[in-house]
């Protein structure tokens, strides 16, 4: 059986626009300290979890309740340390801690919920709250921890924010790209046909249409595009500018940051392409998110439960450095 797993974390930034009215006196860091104090009243004084549905106007869709069940504060870190969990309609998926294997099986002998994601908010003063977020592929993503803190700040609950926009850290910005981006000379999409009516609905393009009418004609898992723009002899065709194509291009990336929940629909997104300056770049949505990664040791008598604790202190290291290096 392993004695490490790798866990993988992403960083964004949470964004909150408070009311007009309470622009002057509310920041992001005092909202998000207000969301984080009633999700800890609820559980104290009230007994009970804040459970939000992410699904809950969407007719016939499986539901997708959140809660963030714990939620402290290090005074010597200046973080919180959270976890956020997933219920759906179906059984929950569970972690066999002795087998190390995932199954929906009711019987919770020697099992945790699985569909669980730990993240540490930095409330060091800079701009915004920046979260470091375990990325778990079972549970809660990005968009849902930005769903989670924009519902409790509505008119819904506490009612001091009308937004709230999670901001992922790239390696290369987003607006950078879409600011020089001149051709294209290599595009690369793939997604799961089930999620191409929302891309659709935040895209607005007849490149996702196409995919649309190919997934009704052939029915597949998933669908894939990888178009090359080059000659016969490999070299890239500058001498004409592929304006679909960049329209295209510009329209996802625009997609991107208006839309959180665009990043998780999208599987791969990949260009290789001619900036303002006339050199050849390449972009990858995926793959191009700021990372941290720790391999992370099990607890000691506790099979298949991560050291939360040697967790933490790994990524807030390895966060700590990339600030540094981020404010050079």
């Amino acid at each position: 059986m392993a004695e490490n797993l790798d866990v993988k974390f992403h960083i964004f930034d949470l964004e909150f626009q408070p009311y007009k009215e309470q622009s002057g006196t509310l920041g992001s860091f005092n909202i998000l300290k207000s969301c984080i104090r009633k999700i800890n009243d609820e559980r104290t004084q009230n007994r009970r979890f804040l459970i939000i549905d992410r699904h809950e106007t969407r007719d016939k869709a499986e539901s997708r309740k959140l809660f963030v069940s714990s939620a402290s504060y290090s005074h010597t870190d200046k973080m919180f340390k959270c976890r956020i969990n997933l219920l759906r309609d179906k059984a929950p998926s569970f972690l066999d801690k002795e087998k190390l294997t995932i199954s929906s099986t009711i019987d919770l002998k020697n099992k945790e919920l699985v569909e669980t994601t730990n993240f540490y908010i930095d409330m060091d003063k800079l701009n915004e709250p920046t979260v470091i977020c375990e990325y778990n592929n079972l549970g809660p993503k990005i968009s849902d921890i930005e769903y989670y803190f924009r519902t409790i700040s509505s008119r819904k609950h506490l009612i001091i924010s009308k937004a709230c926009k999670a901001k992922i850290h790239m390696e290369k910005s987003v607006e950078q790209v879409i600011d020089s981006m001149q051709n294209v000379f290599r595009f690369k999409f793939k997604a799961r046909p089930e999620n191409l009516p929302s891309l659709y609905r935040d895209i607005n393009d007849a490149f996702i249409t196409n995919m649309q009418s190919l997934v009704n004609t052939v029915d597949p898992k998933t669908i894939r595009v990888d178009l090359s723009f080059r000659d016969q002899g490999g070299k890239k065709l500058v001498s004409e500018t592929n304006y679909k194509m960049v329209s295209t291009s510009k329209k996802i990336l625009n997609a991107v940051l208006n839309n959180t929940k665009v990043v998780e629909d999208i599987d791969d997104f990949f260009l290789e392409y001619e900036d303002s300056n006339g050199e050849s770049n390449d972009f990858s949505l995926i793959r191009g998110k700021v990372s941290l990664d720790s391999n992370c040791p099990l607890k000691d008598g506790k099979k298949g439960l991560l050291d939360t604790r040697f967790l933490f202190e790994d990524i807030k290291k390895k966060y700590l450095a990339y600030k540094a290096e981020k404010r050079n």
